[in-house]
């Protein structure tokens, strides 16, 4: 397969570029293709495993098996039942869902509206308020960096590890500030819509510094202490979206190598992950466990510096941050 890259930027809602929002047929397509990516014709079939195996699982047995908690199963369960049932039923009898789930829990999708989506003014007023809290700096409500899943992906998270929108389906080799540029959240925060005049998110050198998207200043080896000073501490809050990357890889350890050669599988795939590392997030599922900190499996392969421009403003945002 030609090696390819996710970005999980996050987008807003109205405007991820690849497909996203998933109706019940491309659930069970995506589940269809998953199956017959691994045959199991040859594999000896257990009898009644479901019905009287799993339920007999202590609840740290669960969770060693479906990286998931049980309370956590159960809200997917409900989300995503009415789905996995067929409108038609015909020919052999019908999965339950409950084992469509267990077999299929690394692909779920739910209601995009519910699981990612991107903070309100309310939320992003808490966001920056942690953030300041455990940094110092001001007004951040967002950390955004790419990560390698076979396509790549551009993350943007809150001060919870909470994806708070994605973007799936470039190249691999395809730089970072190029994907955020034809990003629907470059276009929107290019003319003030979407993080408010006041806020910004944070980056690493791969992205134009912006109004609202703060770069650290580039390493010439003539860095001022100030400089420097800013630059470790924005260094450190970033850690909240390698802590991110690492627990979506971690948990979901398939996406570190998708088994699917279609595109926009692929793309399907990943985001159903994202969606999962949600729900752990928001029910509080405990997520140390499964932080990954392997440099393999979380940094980004193409560690290019910015090619675009620096805007004036965003100069002057940053070297009011540093000063403050």
């Amino acid at each position: 397969m030609e090696d390819m890259a996710i970005k999980i930027l996050f987008d807003d809602e109205d405007d991820i570029e690849t497909n996203t929002i998933f109706n019940s047929s491309d659930i069970l397509s995506t589940i269809a293709c998953a199956f017959h990516v691994f045959p199991r014709d040859k594999v000896p079939r257990i009898r009644q495993f479901v019905e009287d195996t799993i339920p007999r699982f202590s609840d740290g047995d669960f969770r060693h098996h479906f990286r998931i908690d049980r309370t956590t199963f159960e809200i997917i369960l409900q989300h995503l039942a009415p789905h996995l049932l067929s409108q038609t039923p015909k020919g052999k009898e019908q999965l339950a869902t409950d084992k469509q789930l267990l077999l299929f829990l690394c692909i779920l999708t739910l209601s995009r509206e519910i699981i990612i989506q991107w903070p309100d003014p309310a939320r992003q007023n808490d966001i920056a308020a942690s953030f300041q809290l455990s940094c110092g700096l001001p007004n951040i409500i967002g950390i955004i960096d790419g990560t390698h899943i076979r396509l790549s992906a551009p993350v943007i998270v809150d001060d919870n590890l909470l994806i708070t929108s994605a973007q799936t389906g470039w190249p691999g080799c395809s730089h970072d500030a190029r994907i955020l540029r034809n990003s629907g959240i470059f276009a929107k925060a290019e003319v003030g819509q979407l993080i408010p005049h006041n806020k910004h998110i944070i980056g690493d050198s791969a992205y134009p510094l912006k109004r609202w998207l703060i770069t650290p200043f580039r390493d010439n080896g003539h860095l001022t202490d100030r400089q420097s000073r800013f630059n470790r501490v924005l260094s450190s809050c970033r850690q909240s979206v390698e802590r991110g990357i690492g627990h979506l890889k971690g948990r979901f350890r398939r996406i570190r190598e998708v088994p699917f050669h279609n595109p926009e599988h692929i793309c399907l795939f990943i985001i159903a992950a994202c969606k999962l590392h949600n729900l752990c997030i928001i029910h509080e599922d405990s997520i140390e466990e499964f932080v990954d900190f392997n440099p393999a499996h979380i940094l980004h392969p193409n560690q290019y510096q910015n090619v675009y421009p620096n805007a004036a403003d965003g100069v002057a945002r940053r070297n009011h941050l540093m000063n403050i």
